[in-house]
């Protein structure tokens, strides 16, 4: 249940790095709170006493935060996924009687399967869009339908799709056309990019650091057209992605990652000095920006050795 997940991150859960992040978008912002979040990460003082793994960043006066957390395994991880949605869900819809999230497929999609189990949320007001989608396959919307959106009893109108054509640009134009149907009281509008601001995000990265369909030093990665939606036409993959520049405009991203096979990938993203659109997990810079992590994606942080992970239940 919730109060368990709850326990089980609060004890297990341990920062790499954790900021209040600058109000700053762009290459300028992740690559300085990045720098930063490094140099302070590998120093003797921890400025937590209380947290084992964690090193706090003071990454100038804005009040949101860049936090890497490991879970002992997948499970938990999608414990906190599901109550990482339940939680956000719940304050918006007090605060302002609807909540706008975009998800992945994949195994992050399949981890939502918990939300069947949140109580007393009014998931009528529950908006959802897709981080990324091939048209006319429609996968991640069948995916999400089937492990949780329909048994949730999220009206299918709120359940937003790429609609189906072979012109991936026409279908990124529509999508956006979607996200600004919404009311502003429902789908809010940043006052300085004039983007759609998403609640939250949840993303996936792949081992060579891709998310949704924002390749490495692709066009995608490196686009600069201000669009919220991107056709990406490239050999085998026909897809609509959501831009990065959209991504980072989100009150909350979530940046899953689990797997040996990405732990170098999620040491770069977090460590190295990195070329703009090398790695585009490193690229994700939102308001608040979350990294959950399994301890086999998390090996090789310098400071894994260092973790001292809780797992006594009963503690």
């Amino acid at each position: 249940d919730a109060g368990a997940a709850r326990g089980t991150i609060a004890r297990r859960a341990r920062g790499v790095a954790r900021a209040d992040a600058r109000s700053l978008g762009g290459r300028d912002g992740a690559d300085a709170r990045r720098r930063d979040a490094r140099r302070r990460a590998t120093s003797e003082e921890s400025e937590d006493d209380d947290v084992d793994w964690a090193r706090e960043v003071d990454a100038g006066d804005g009040d949101g935060e860049f936090v890497v957390e490991a879970f002992d395994t997948r499970d938990d991880l999608a414990r906190a996924l599901c109550l990482e949605v339940e939680e956000n869900a719940r304050g918006c819809l007090q605060e302002r009687g609807a909540f706008t999230m975009a998800v992945p497929g994949g195994s992050v999609a399949k981890a939502l399967r918990g939300l069947r189990e949140a109580e007393g949320l009014d998931w009528d007001r529950v908006h959802v869009f897709f981080v990324n989608e091939r048209p006319g396959e429609q996968k991640c919307a069948k995916l999400a339908k089937e492990t949780w959106t329909e048994a949730c009893g999220i009206p299918d109108a709120n359940v937003h799709c790429v609609m189906a054509s072979d012109d991936v640009e026409a279908c990124a134009a529509d999508y956006e056309k979607q996200m600004r149907s919404l009311d502003e009281n429902q789908m809010p509008i940043d006052e300085e990019n004039g983007m759609p601001v998403f609640d939250l995000i949840l993303l996936g990265m792949g081992a060579d650091g891709h998310v949704g369909s924002i390749y490495p030093n692709s066009a995608a990665a490196n686009d600069e057209t201000g669009a919220c939606v991107l056709g990406v036409d490239m050999p085998g993959k026909r897809t609509v992605t959501m831009s990065m520049a959209l991504i980072n405009t989100a009150d909350r991203v979530v940046l899953a990652a689990t797997g040996s096979e990405k732990a170098e990938t999620v040491r770069a993203a977090l460590e190295d000095e990195l070329e703009w659109g090398e790695i585009p997990g490193s690229m994700v810079d939102a308001f608040s920006t979350i990294w959950f992590l399994d301890l086999a994606a998390a090996s090789k942080l310098s400071a894994y050795e260092d973790m001292d992970m809780d797992t006594d239940d009963d503690e």
